[in-house]
């Protein structure tokens, strides 16, 4: 997906999958954004067929990052600012059905703070977190449901209710089977329309 991302933008939009919602998955993430897509121009973040985790925190607050300091050594301007280590250019996130648990607490968040838009297929309201158990074997792991999230001025938990996307994109069967990503075509062109 980064080749077609990098293809279909000409260089100019940077491409990042959220396998999971945990440490390794936001080590990756930090260091393909921060490395590799440092000088695009805007980024999409790919959270479809996410299964969970507990990370939403620490992904809207590093997507969230409001440049406020540029560096200019000797007065010559820099690609280089503050913060450093956060992303401050324009972004998207793509979902899918396939999105559970904290996959879906991170696009409810990114939605809420107004970071940018969700695009591909509503999510299930799955954001409710879960004591894991074991037996005395291991053969057996279940989930107790023990907090559930509230958006600030809900009048209910999101457990239950989903979450839209913005741009609704469903993949067609027969285009899907070709190779051809639609959502994340209409993610590089949402991308492209916003820095021009």
């Amino acid at each position: 997906m980064e080749q077609l991302t990098d293809s279909l933008s000409k260089g100019q939009v940077g491409y990042v999958h959220v396998e999971g919602m945990n440490e390794a998955s936001y080590r990756s993430t930090f260091d393909k954004v921060l490395g590799k897509n440092l000088t695009k121009k805007a980024l999409i973040v790919d959270t479809r067929f996410n299964g969970g985790g507990w990370l939403h925190d620490d992904l809207v607050t590093f997507l969230g990052g409001k440049k406020y300091f540029s560096f200019r050594p000797q007065g010559e301007a820099t690609t280089g600012g503050e913060p450093g280590n956060k992303w401050t250019k324009p972004s998207c996130v793509l979902m899918s059905e396939g999105n559970y648990s904290d996959a879906f607490m991170f696009p409810y968040a990114y939605k809420a703070l107004g970071l940018g838009k969700l695009i591909g297929m509503p999510v299930a309201g799955t954001g409710t977190a879960v004591w894991w158990e074991n037996l005395i074997d291991n053969s057996l792991t279940f989930g107790i449901p023990m907090v559930g999230s509230w958006g600030i001025n809900e009048t209910h938990a999101t457990e239950n209710h989903q979450i839209e996307p913005d741009i609704r994109v469903p993949n067609d069967y027969n285009k899907v089977l070709t190779g051809t990503d639609q959502q994340l075509e209409a993610a590089v062109k949402e991308m492209l329309s916003q820095i021009k």
